[in-house]
């Protein structure tokens, strides 16, 4: 009885570290649905992930839209620049499919942010990359103001600058550092607490035990990105990061 008992432990033990690792889905479940689709990100959300990651651009209109690179040939085949072409001939555009694709989601448009917001019926994590600078900001305030509900997004970007302003637009809002330089993020540690910025997002590959220390005795929190192997995954969970960025949410939740 008492070896069972020990074994229960273990195993209840086992469960709760396991649920504190969290998944976020890369620009939405892009292994099945077009990257930054509408299709993916509500897929991650249906799927069971934490939340759901995507990147957000301004048009030459000013509307806010769902696209990670500055113009439209990777995914489209036909090269227009986000910033210089106004959202009706955006719209038009159907994202290719990826070789992980279903052919189920075939055809998937450009969204708007307002209509991934407007979509969030259940009061998901989004999590929202802004790709572009300062002057996102008069409309992402009006589209947040109107379709954000409360404790159902974050912001995060590579621009030390543009996401200490999204801290200082939205001080609600948790803010997080993108970056793929262990010197750099040692070296910015004073300006993250400076902007109170929430935490840290980083290239998986230059996290070690040092850095999670400083940034722990910080008390700057620590993502991480893009996982998609169960090794890496372990790695990072045993160095006490519990958010993880990944192309295959669905997969390493289930191998973890």
């Amino acid at each position: 009885m008492r070896s069972l008992t020990l074994v229960t432990i273990l195993l209840l033990s086992a469960i709760c570290s396991t649920a504190q690792l969290r998944f976020i889905a890369h620009r939405g479940a892009s292994w099945y649905a077009p990257e930054n689709s509408l299709a993916a990100i509500r897929l991650a959300w249906e799927l069971g992930s934490a939340g759901a990651e995507c990147d957000i651009q301004l048009t030459k209109d000013q509307q806010i839209v769902l696209w990670h690179d500055g113009n439209t040939e990777r995914l489209t085949g036909k090269k227009l620049d986000i910033a210089q072409t106004n959202y009706s001939d955006l719209k038009k555009l159907d994202i290719k499919l990826s070789k992980t694709n279903s052919a189920y989601f075939e055809g998937q448009p450009m969204p708007l942010l307002k209509e991934v917001l407007k979509a969030n019926t259940k009061n998901q994590l989004l999590v929202i990359e802004i790709k572009c600078g300062k002057e996102i900001f008069p409309e992402l305030q009006k589209v947040i103001r109107k379709y954000q509900k409360p404790g159902n997004i974050a912001f995060i970007g590579f621009s030390f600058e543009t996401i200490a302003l999204a801290k200082f637009n939205f001080p609600a809002v948790p803010c997080y550092y993108l970056s793929s330089s262990k010197e750099d993020v040692l070296k910015k540690i004073p300006d993250i607490q400076k902007a109170k910025l929430d935490g840290v997002d980083l290239n998986s590959k230059i996290i070690d035990q040092q850095l999670v220390n400083e940034l722990q005795k910080a008390k700057i929190e620590i993502w991480c990105w893009t996982v998609d192997t169960l090794d890496e995954a372990i790695r990072i969970k045993e160095l006490g990061v519990n958010v993880i960025t990944t192309n295959r949410p669905t997969w390493l939740k289930e191998q973890m």
